[in-house]
């Protein structure tokens, strides 16, 4: 073990013979005793009449010229003389000693602690006054024992190479940056040692790469208050030695740590990231510095550009969560120059290509109709383990020669809805396959959509009209974005008396920007129709789901229905049929009407499950686009499940079942996932023909870009198969040649 950055010069060591005793406080004693002999292990000390003291500590230090230094810490009982037995070994030469109630102790000392020890004793020394004795007897804050560990600091490092104050951070910390000698090797631990007592710093250093000098550049977040006072002497501890510096004094205010990253850290791989993990880790300041550093200091985008025959590369999507960084880009290799593409981590360069799926692309060329043919990749990289998202990972295109030419994204999305979409519109879909999905882009999603949701907060409700005292079924219908066919159907909802009379109307904004548009055209419309409405309004986008879950739980009724915004009647009394077969005397769990197209023909008359060529389970409808008086649709069955546009259930069963689930993307297959839910409980979803509604389908859904030209539906699919796919199994294919003629006749 080697002793690094101190002063090899100590004091001379007392002769060997009796043990001494010293003060680390007024109430802790330290004994000394130097041995000739090698001690393997020390026996620990006895106090006649078996007086029993706690805590008490030992140490075994080596000395330079031969044998072995004893150490014994115990702490004083007041007014009580002590007489103690000391053993070298086991059997061996023992000692006693006595330690009057009101004798004078004198203080320990550097050079009688130090004298005589070679560098493995002198470490082991300063490790344990460091790190157990100060806790075990509770000497981080006492004059005494700081005097002397500051005397021990400087007799070991005379002269310690400065260590200054670059930036401020968050909450009261601050950040520290030295230089440390070649050879030093790995940090274990930071103390300080100052006017604020002994600490140690809980911040995890960062090491660069060794200089030109030889020397490693070191920073450190650190709580100011540990760093107070003048003097202050930093101690880095590690497997092969310690290492003293010396706190310099400020002569200005130092910079804050977002400027200090804009002018300071932009060349610096590793060492920003570094920062902005140990930053968020911190605190909810941390976090909210670490995100504006991000975006007030971003690093300059970096592409390689080549022309003819040179390679060329970009990053266009790295979107770092907790479940893997999500990586999209292209590389044009004409001349099959290109090794891989690497990205940067704590722990170095980590090569991305043996995970990259590929896919042709075309790229701009140098004219402004010239399009380019490159190879197009997405992977999914190591995840980032900072509470904040990191907005610019950092990539390198390495080529077969070893050179290496840094890939620097665009700032990426902040908000986790807006990541998410990002997410979704990655990668063409005709690209993405099943392996795709599932390995590389549905973890990403997942934890996305997670986040999305915690951030959605407490929705506002606003009530319109004089509500229905005691409303038999709760009409729930969600809104978003568009408004077309509101006015249809609150007319039509208004000129049936039983819903009039029986009903309460909740809609759910869930893009609140169009609160007060919304709010103002809803009760212009209850002003003409005198219908009583809630208006809930989301705080954030939050999804069909979560949108449907919110308004159920406003909801007052014993029944609810779960309509959508462009679900229009075709006559009044649609929903009392509809709630009446929810008795309970058929084993009915949900129900579902008829549903038809703007031209009568066809939309729903329940829903089946397919698969298609890939083997996937997906959800269709029964006699979709046929007439609307086609004979086997005017039939009231049990169906697989019906869909969400228009779904009745009481409210105890949705409550029981948990609602809709809400880990789907902006909206599809919660409607098959809660039937399925029912199905599960030994319920059953029943078809009524007998109700007819218009739905205009998707119309509400168009306005999505998210949907309609990314991977959402895949997204959704897979994860309702993944759920339920031997449920869906089991229903479709079930036993029996009986049954299966049956089914296909209903498919037909």
């Amino acid at each position: 073990m080697a002793l690094l950055d101190v002063d090899e010069r100590v004091a001379e060591a007392a002769e060997t013979g009796q043990p001494r005793v010293f003060l680390l406080d007024r109430e802790v004693l330290l004994l000394a005793w130097d041995v000739a002999q090698t001690v393997e292990a020390v026996v620990p000390l006895s106090v006649a009449g078996g007086l029993s003291i706690a805590p008490t500590a030992s140490l075994r230090l080596t000395r330079a010229e031969g044998g072995t230094r004893l150490l014994w810490a115990l702490r004083r009982p007041g007014g009580m003389t002590l007489n103690i037995s000391l053993a070298a070994s086991t059997p061996g030469e023992r000692v006693d000693i006595t330690v009057g109630a009101q004798e004078a102790v004198a203080p320990a000392d550097a050079a009688s602690l130090l004298g005589g020890l070679d560098a493995g004793g002198r470490i082991a020394l300063l490790s344990a006054l460091l790190n157990l004795w100060p806790s075990l007897f509770r000497l981080r804050r006492s004059r005494a024992y700081l005097t002397l560990l500051r005397s021990l600091l400087q007799t070991m490092a005379p002269n310690p190479p400065a260590a200054v104050v670059l930036a401020r951070a968050a909450d009261d910390s601050i950040l520290v940056g030295t230089l440390l000698a070649a050879g030093f090797g790995r940090i274990d631990a930071v103390h300080a040692v100052g006017e604020a007592g002994l600490h140690r710093l809980e911040g995890t250093p960062h090491c660069a790469p060794l200089g030109r000098d030889g020397r490693q550049s070191v920073h450190l977040l650190a709580d100011a208050a540990a760093l107070a006072g003048p003097g202050v002497l930093i101690v880095f501890a590690g497997p092969d030695g310690l290492s003293v510096r010396a706190l310099a004094e400020a002569g200005t205010r130092p910079p804050s740590m977002v400027r200090w990253l804009r002018e300071k850290a932009q060349g610096a791989p590793g060492l920003r990231e570094h920062l902005l993990r140990e930053l968020s880790a911190r605190s909810a300041a941390g976090q909210a510095m670490a995100l504006e550093a991000q975006l007030r200091a971003p690093l300059q985008p970096r592409r390689v550009t080549g022309g003819g025959a040179t390679p060329s590369a970009e990053i266009a999507t790295a979107l770092a969560t907790a479940s893997g960084t999500l990586v999209t880009g292209w590389y044009r290799d004409p001349s099959e120059l290109v090794a891989g593409i690497e990205t940067l981590t704590a722990e170095g360069p980590q090569d991305l290509t043996p995970g990259l799926h590929r896919f042709p692309v075309e790229i701009d060329g140098p004219g402004a109709d010239i399009r380019l043919r490159a190879t197009g990749f997405v992977v999914r990289a190591p995840a980032f383990p900072g509470a904040v998202p990191l907005l610019q990972p950092r990539f390198r295109l390495r080529l077969k020669s070893g050179a290496v030419h840094d890939l620097v994204p665009s700032p990426q999305p902040v908000d986790p809805a807006e990541r998410r979409a990002a997410a979704l519109r990655a990668v063409p879909p005709q690209h993405v396959d099943e392996t795709v999905l599932a390995g590389t882009i549905a973890p990403v999603v997942a934890r996305l959509h997670a986040e999305a949701r915690e951030r959605v907060g407490a929705p506002s409700p606003v009530a319109i009209g004089r509500p229905v005292e005691r409303p038999r079924v709760s009409v729930v219908v969600p809104l978003y974005r568009v408004l077309d066919f509101l006015r249809f159907q609150i007319a039509a909802f208004a000129a049936d008396p039983w819903f009039r009379d029986h009903a309460e109307l909740i809609y759910v904004l869930d893009s609140p920007e169009q609160a007060r548009d919304v709010e103002h055209l809803l009760t212009g419309l209850h002003l003409v129709y005198a219908l009583p409405v809630k208006l809930v309004v989301m705080a954030r986008n939050a999804g069909f789901a979560r949108a449907c879950n919110t308004g159920a739980a406003e909801a007052r009724g014993a029944v609810l229905a779960m309509v959508n915004s462009d679900v229009v009647p075709t006559a009044p009394g649609w929903l009392p049929q509809l709630a009446r077969r929810l008795d309970g005397r058929r084993g009915i769990g949900a129900v579902g009407p008829k549903l038809l197209f703007e031209d009568g023909s066809l939309q729903h008359a329940g829903m089946y499950f397919a698969q298609d060529h890939r083997g996937r389970w997906l959800n269709q409808h029964f006699y979709k686009g046929m007439p609307r008086d086609y004979a086997p649709a005017c039939e009231e069955r049990v169906v697989p499940a019906v869909t969400g546009a228009c779904l009745v259930l009481t409210r105890a069963l949705f409550d029981e079942v948990g609602g809709f689930t809400e880990d789907y993307v902006i909206g599809d297959y919660e409607d098959s996932d809660l039937c399925l839910k029912i199905t599960a409980r030994g319920r059953r979803i029943l078809y009524v023909p007998a109700v007819e509604l218009y739905h205009l389908e998707r119309r509400s859904m168009r306005e999505s870009a998210d949907y309609m030209r990314g991977i959402a539906w895949q997204y959704n699919c897979a994860l309702h198969a993944a759920r339920w796919g031997d449920l869906i199994t089991d229903i479709m294919q079930p036993r029996g040649s009986r049954r299966r003629r049956r089914e296909r006749s209903l498919c037909a």
